[in-house]
């Protein structure tokens, strides 16, 4: 988002060496970084409309 970049976090298409950094990543870095939190499903459904 510092450079102008609308970033997407797709929640089931991310990995992490534990269930806890994953959750950590989702929840406390990503809306910091995050223009959008999703997941794939989502992420197909807008790309086909």
């Amino acid at each position: 988002m510092e450079l102008g970049f609308h970033v997407s976090l797709v929640t089931d298409a991310t990995a992490a060496f534990s269930r806890e950094f994953t959750r950590a990543a989702h929840e406390l870095n990503g809306p910091t970084y995050a223009h959008v939190i999703t997941d794939t499903k989502s992420v197909v459904a807008a790309l086909r409309a």
